[in-house]
């Protein structure tokens, strides 16, 4: 259970980037900030938070989806903003192609 607290507790002024207890947390601020990882500290203590790799799929996938206009230059610029490969988003348009080719 995450706990919502709107203020700090008044240790947390002792809280510094380099005497964060763990690595992971230390990686965390170096993403999203001290007060951000403070904030998670203080909320969501004892709590265990797995991040897939493949979270952004679908989000990836639909952004090719909607961006691709079936031009060459058009596939290279989505790998390239997707951080994927060119067979990976052949794969999403053909897919999205067959699956709309079905419904009709």
């Amino acid at each position: 259970m995450v706990r919502n607290s709107k203020t700090e507790p008044v240790w947390a002024k002792y809280i510094t980037e380099d005497n964060l207890p763990t690595e992971d947390l230390k990686y965390l601020c170096s993403i999203i900030g001290l007060e951000a990882t403070k904030k998670l500290m203080f909320n969501a203590a004892g709590q265990k938070f797995s991040i897939h790799a493949h979270c952004n799929q679908k989000y990836k996938k639909q952004y090719i989806i909607d961006n691709f206009d079936g031009t060459k230059y058009t596939i290279n610029k989505l790998v390239l903003a997707c951080e994927t490969t060119t067979r990976y988003a052949y794969k999403v348009i053909k897919e999205y192609v067959e699956s709309k080719n079905n419904k009709l």
